[in-house]
Parts: structure tokens; sequence; C-alpha cells
């Protein structure tokens, strides 16, 4: 097995977001690992940049806004892996519904949003557009013979 990239963010922090304390050696701790792991990895694929030195530890570099998502998506998985949103139990006659939203590790719009900013082909900002046209091709237009030059339109 390949050995996998350092996350962006440790097992601490996700404690310390989540308002736990936990051992990175316990049960919790290892499971808090993988949550970080994959959400690392939706960080970086949503990104295009890995954030590595060249020896495979983390850079000093790695913005905040990246730490913060990966942080956000790996405590939703941690907290609530079956990605359940609503559970409801009847009183006197067992009825039993679960609602699920997205399961396992994923990013929300907002976290999208957010990171696109960090992407190194970000498309978004004000921009202009040409919209004037060139010499027109004489060979590509209609014409009927006359002097009046038939063009046609472009809409």
């Amino acid at each position: 097995m390949a050995v996998a990239p350092a996350p962006l963010a440790s097992v601490t922090d996700l404690a310390e977001y989540l308002g736990e304390s936990f051992a990175e050696t316990s049960a919790e701790g290892k499971r808090a690992a993988w949550a970080l792991r994959m959400a690392s990895a939706l960080v970086r694929a949503e990104v295009g940049v890995t954030w590595l030195e060249p020896d495979g530890s983390l850079s000093p570099s790695v913005p905040e806004d990246a730490v913060l998502v990966t942080l956000a998506a790996a405590g939703r998985a941690f907290v609530n892996p079956k990605g359940l949103e609503q559970a409801s139990e009847g009183i006197d006659d067992y009825n039993f519904r679960e609602q699920y939203a997205e399961v396992g590790v994923y990013l929300t719009a907002t976290e999208r949003s957010l990171l696109g900013r960090l992407a190194e082909t970000y498309a978004g900002g004000i921009g202009t557009v040409t919209v004037e046209r060139g010499d027109l091709n004489p060979e590509f237009c209609w014409d009927d013979g006359s002097e009046e030059r038939i063009l046609p339109p472009y809409y």
C-alpha cells in the first residue's frame, strides 16, 4: 500500500473543532484520522493543489480556508458517519423512518465556492468579452450579383 499524503489538519485539530477530547491512538482517534484523510483528498482534488513538500510532509503554506473546509467535512463524517438527516419512531405502532443526506465525506456548495478561490485555474471574477467582429471573408457571403451585398445576419 502506498504511503498516504499527510492530512491537511491533525486529529488534535479535529478534536478541538468538535469540542471533544480523544487520543490519536484510540479507536475514535483512528476514525478521525481516516475522516481527515478522506476530507483532505477531497479538498486537494477540488483545488488541484497538494500542499506537500518534496519529502511528502505537509507544506507550511497551506491556506487556512483549506484547513477549515477539511475540518468541517471531516467533522460531518466523524459525527454522523451514516449521513442520517432525520429519524423518527411511532409511539404505539412501530413506525421507523430514516432520511439520509449524502453519505460519507462530502463538500457543500459553500465549501466548494470557498475552495474555488484557491484553485490554480480560478475562473471567477470580472472580465471582458470581445464582441467586435473582425473582417468578414467574402467567400462566405451570399451575393445575388447586384452591387449591394447581402450579408448573412449574425445574432
